[in-house]
């Protein structure tokens, strides 16, 4: 009996050691790791070309957001019949692209069944030829010149389901402002930036009847000249026929001499149905140089005081400062200011108080360093309070 049960284990072990194997990191971990690396080609690269199973999630990453060159391989590229990276891009950048290319243009865009954010400079003469895409959410229009209004109108129209516009200095020659009617909008976020130079966008806006309604409303303000007050009046009546439906205000407002005179005449204390609130270049951080310093911190109390002002009429449940990553070394002024605002009564009722690092031409990976080394800063310095984020700037969807 022994032996015949030695026998049979002596015949099973050749095919257990077959089977033995050398252990595997399962796919949902590499997926994750290689999420990390989504922000450089290079390792990217690396990655699709470790194994097959590596491969989709590298090729997310590396074609989901894709910048478009007037380059005849990248043309063959997405020509192809065998294809696939096509299906992977959800934003373009045309702006580096000819408009004299438009064929082109027409023969990309039909090939990207999943594209979802499209990003344009100059366009063709006439919109008309501009294929529909019902599929793109987002559209950010730069420095883009049109014909007329009507052009405008027309060319925002092929997009059916858009929800979220970046306008950036586009102008027009000028054209019969009827054709608002042609173009209400319902979206959840709107962006205006250059009005100062092409006030064209505000013609819009200033639209009573026909201005896009929208739920975020972001613009920026340069710090080089004092703006129009007539400009600044149209963006406070916008601003003030949304109250009630608007939610989310980001300001990107510079310190300057005219700032104080800029709040004035916006009279954002009127504002009473917003819930998220983002301030830009209040707070300005210069890294530490070596490990064993902090940093240096300044703020700018006008930006700044923005947040209380408006928390004190809006039931607030986010409050973000962005913080610019200063090029050079300021004298620290953040401790008593900045110290006043997050323990002002209207401030201390928010449930999220948010200082976040803006990615701007930095990796990501700086991003979070900068980001840390900030935390580290505000810690040393007495702010310690639990509901007092930080965050790095990471595109959303990642």
């Amino acid at each position: 009996m022994v032996a015949e049960l030695n026998r049979r284990q002596s015949r099973l072990r050749p095919r257990f050691a077959r089977w033995k194997m050398a252990p595997r990191v399962p796919p949902e971990l590499t997926d994750r790791i290689i999420d990390h690396l989504w922000d450089s080609q290079v390792d990217l690269r690396t990655c699709s070309l470790v194994c097959s199973q590596w491969l989709p999630t590298s090729r997310r990453h590396m074609f989901e957001n894709i910048t478009v060159r007037r380059d005849a391989r990248f043309l063959a590229l997405v020509q192809c019949p065998s294809n696939v990276v096509a299906n992977y891009t959800r934003a373009v950048d045309f702006r580096l692209w000819s408009p004299d290319m438009h064929d082109d243009t027409c023969r990309i865009l039909a090939i990207l069944p999943n594209l979802e954010d499209l990003t344009v400079g100059e366009i063709p003469p006439s919109p008309e030829s501009f294929p529909v895409l019902s599929r793109v959410r987002k559209l950010s229009l730069q420095r883009t010149k049109f014909a007329s209004c009507a052009d405008f109108a027309l060319f925002i129209s092929k997009f059916s389901d858009l929800r979220d516009l970046e306008l950036g200095w586009i102008t027009w020659a000028g054209g019969h402002y009827e054709v608002w009617s042609r173009l209400e909008l319902q979206l959840e976020h709107l962006s205006i930036r250059g009005f100062e130079q092409a006030p064209h966008t505000l013609q819009w806006l200033s639209s009573v009847n026909h201005s896009p309604q929208t739920r975020g409303f972001s613009f920026s303000i340069s710090n080089d000249v004092a703006p129009d007050p007539a400009a600044l009046n149209v963006i406070s009546k916008f601003l003030h026929r949304l109250d009630g439906h608007l939610k989310y205000l980001r300001l990107e407002v510079y310190p300057s001499t005219f700032l104080q005179w800029i709040l004035v005449q916006l009279n954002l204390g009127r504002l009473t149905s917003l819930q998220r609130l983002r301030i830009g270049h209040g707070v300005h951080f210069y890294p530490p140089s070596t490990a064993e310093t902090l940093g240096t911190c300044r703020v700018f109390p006008p930006v700044l005081q923005i947040a209380q002002s408006i928390a004190a009429k809006c039931q607030l449940k986010e409050l973000i400062f962005d913080v610019d990553i200063a090029p050079d070394r300021w004298s620290s002024n953040s401790g008593s200011f900045l110290r006043n605002v997050l323990t002002d009564h209207a401030v201390t009722q928010i449930p999220a108080v948010r200082f976040h690092v803006p990615r701007g031409r930095l990796s990501y990976g700086n991003v979070t360093r900068h980001c840390r080394e900030f935390a580290l800063f505000m810690r040393e310095k007495g702010f310690s309070a639990r509901d007092v984020l930080y965050s790095a700037d990471k595109p959303e969807g990642k």
